[in-house]
């Protein structure tokens, strides 16, 4: 039987996930065919969010911009709706910072609602010179901010993970102005997605890995979905070339020696003729 093999190509990753979906019929007989209780469609469903999540945050920011926690002042008291007001003014006012820097604005918003007071979490791309720390907290005017880096380590799964835990502790609830997990701005790019479907019934549990990459072991998953079907899931990383200049002082010694080889060549090809003139005379 086919199946689907889906790979997302961003920055220095590819992702690939194979599985044999439903409609093509193979189902692994170490489960029982059966449909998923409502407990584990929503655990398929949150570690999907994760994934997206994370591919957009690694797609679209960089080590060293920036992860902010955006609190209220004690006691004041705010609603969701009045919450959600406030963190579009406090983008309107960075959106006119950053135009005028000649930078675009990136971010992406988590709002926790059901702690003992709504705070936002946004992830945000810094400023030229590194002053987007300060200009974040300075516009914004209704509590406390607390700011860190980001880094890459993991590839922002950790992150990803506890973005989604946050919002998912009152995503769906009544009273929640916030209609998914999270929103971003609409400049966000997304990850290159390919879908192929294959007719071969197998593979290799040992991926092949194309010239260039790396497969980042930890990451390489073999096993049985929720849903009872074979999935294949693993990262591979683009190893990073030698540094520019050293790639011109080799490119530049290398034609050097080829062109002194070639004056070689042409030197002993006449002295070998003018030897056999000789000869001939």
């Amino acid at each position: 039987m086919p199946h689907v093999k889906n790979t997302y190509q961003y920055k220095n990753i590819i992702e690939v996930e194979r599985v044999y979906a439903a409609r093509y019929g193979r189902h692994e007989a170490r489960e029982a065919r059966r449909l998923p209780t409502p407990e584990e469609m929503q655990e398929i469903n949150k570690r999907n969010t994760i994934k997206r999540l994370r591919r957009k945050i690694h797609m679209n920011f960089d080590p060293g911009d920036l992860f902010l926690t955006l609190t209220y002042r004690r006691g004041a008291g705010i609603s969701s709706g009045e919450a959600a007001r406030e963190l579009r003014n406090y983008f309107n006012r960075l959106k006119r910072v950053y135009r005028k820097a000649g930078a675009p604005l990136k971010y992406i918003v988590v709002t926790e609602y059901t702690a003992k007071s709504i705070h936002h979490h946004v992830i945000l791309n810094d400023l030229p010179e590194g002053r987007g720390a300060k200009e974040a907290a300075s516009k914004w005017t209704r509590g406390g901010v607390n700011c860190k880096y980001l880094y890459e380590e993991g590839h922002y799964e950790i992150l990803a993970s506890y973005l989604v835990k946050e919002c998912g502790k009152h995503f769906g609830k009544k009273g929640n102005a916030m209609k998914s997990h999270y929103s971003c701005s609409r400049n966000l790019k997304e990850p290159r997605k390919e879908t192929v479907k294959l007719k071969r019934d197998n593979w290799p549990e040992e991926p092949k890995i194309p010239k260039g990459y790396l497969l980042d072991k930890p990451s390489l998953w073999n096993g049985i979905n929720k849903l009872g079907y074979r999935y294949q899931y693993y990262r591979m990383i683009r190893m990073e070339p030698a540094g520019k200049s050293r790639l011109r002082t080799v490119n530049t010694v290398q034609k050097g020696d080829s062109g002194r080889r070639k004056e070689r060549r042409e030197k002993k090809t006449k002295e070998k003729a003018g030897s056999r003139t000789v000869n001939a005379v």
